[in-house]
């Protein structure tokens, strides 16, 4: 399956260590074989959306939101786990 990176996705690749830069290729490697991959497909999670937008949970601390197109995936966000769960700490704090 093809993979395509949107912007969001190509600035953060540029801020990562090399490290972390190859852990997430390797993930993004594996989301060309999606449809064949149940143990990749069982990392992902389909946010409540109806536009098929789902978030990849990394064995490590990265997680890739993507849409899940007819013929393409398109990544549409990287983010740390931290980074995940100090927004939602943001935002439980704004709603008191």
């Amino acid at each position: 399956m093809k993979v395509i990176q949107t912007l969001p996705v190509e600035i953060s690749l540029r801020t990562l260590g090399p490290q972390d830069l190859q852990e997430v290729l390797t993930w993004i490697d594996h989301l060309k074989n999606w449809e064949n991959d149940a143990t990749l497909r069982s990392y992902a999670k389909r946010l409540n959306s109806s536009d098929n937008v789902y978030v990849l949970r990394t064995t490590g601390e990265f997680r890739i939101f993507f849409r899940l197109e007819q013929d393409q995936i398109v990544l549409l966000d990287l983010a740390t786990k931290a980074t995940l769960q100090a927004f939602a700490r943001t935002s439980e704090s704004a709603r008191r």
